[in-house]
Formats: C-alpha cells, structure tokens, sequence
C-alpha cells in the first residue's frame, strides 16, 4: 500500500476528469497513431473505475490544431469508457480558463465536490480545478518539484494505477 493509500480514506466521487499528456499517456510517441498511446497500465486503471467503481469518467485536455486523443483512446480500448471529452482546440479553450473547468462540470453531471480532477500540472489539474470546487489528484511519479506545495486535500500520486483503492462512488 502506497502512502497515498495510508494517509486518507477513500474519496466518495462519481465523476473523475482526467488530462491526458503525462497523466494517462505513455512517454513515447506511437508514429502509427500519431500520438502517445495509451499507458496500458493506466488504461487497466481507468476499466476498474468505470466498470468496478461505476465512476463516469471525462477527459479534459489541451490539445493542438488538429490533435485528437481519440486514436490513442481506441488503440487501448477505452474510447467507450468515457462519458466526453473536453478538449480545448475544438471548444476554443484552453486550461485554466475558468469556461473549461465550467465545460468538465457540465460534462460530469454531478456537484463539483462528487468531480476529481486528475493530472500532471500543478496550476491547470490542481488549482484551477479546485477553484472550481473539484477535488484534485496530481500525477508525480518523482513526487513535488522544489518549491510546490499542494492545495489542501490534493492527493499526490505517482501513477494513474493507485486511485482505485483512493476511491469510492458517491
């Protein structure tokens, strides 16, 4: 059991936002695809969430004129995991707008507070999210940069893989 796991009781959620490039992605780009892939041990992690935990899950990324996540998302499997996809070029926002984290709890369905937010950047997945009233998770696998300090209640994470003992539905 991580540190993670030890230090708080399960958070009660039914929606988990995710951003993509360093959160669920794997490191290298796939140049069939065009992308990163999938890391297939985030991909096992986000199946216990949605079909184990019944969490609804949302994607929330910044993409680039003509990026897409989707051929990463059907590479793995996934696609049909989640419930949408919020991603910044085709909406004309980008994070930490605060319209986009309005677009997540749109998509999500529920009260901010039953929303975790997860991700790799300490300003666009933790604060700007929580500001919004989200719970946040931030995805480190070499802990906090010198100088960081977490909002209060942000889980801190190495991989995708440990939130689904971190959670529980709403």
């Amino acid at each position: 059991m991580t540190d993670a796991q030890m230090a708080v009781k399960p958070l009660r959620c039914r929606a988990v936002a995710l951003d993509f490039g360093g959160t669920i992605s794997a490191e290298a780009i796939d140049h069939l695809i065009g992308q990163k892939p999938v890391d297939p041990a985030a991909a096992a992690a986000l199946r216990v969430l949605h079909d184990d935990l019944g969490m609804r899950l949302l994607l929330g990324s910044n993409t680039q004129p003509g990026e897409s996540r989707w051929p990463a998302l059907q590479q793995a499997g996934i696609d049909g995991l989640f419930t949408a996809a919020i991603l910044s070029y085709p909406l004309g926002v980008r994070k930490p707008a605060p319209l986009f984290y309005a677009l997540v709890l749109a998509a999500a369905g529920c009260p901010a507070s039953e929303v975790l937010f997860v991700g790799d950047h300490l300003e666009n997945d933790v604060a700007g999210p929580a500001r919004h009233g989200m719970r946040t998770a931030l995805v480190r696998p070499r802990g906090l940069r010198p100088g960081e300090v977490l909002p209060d209640g942000t889980l801190l994470i190495a991989h995708v893989r440990e939130l689904p003992p971190l959670l529980e539905i709403a």
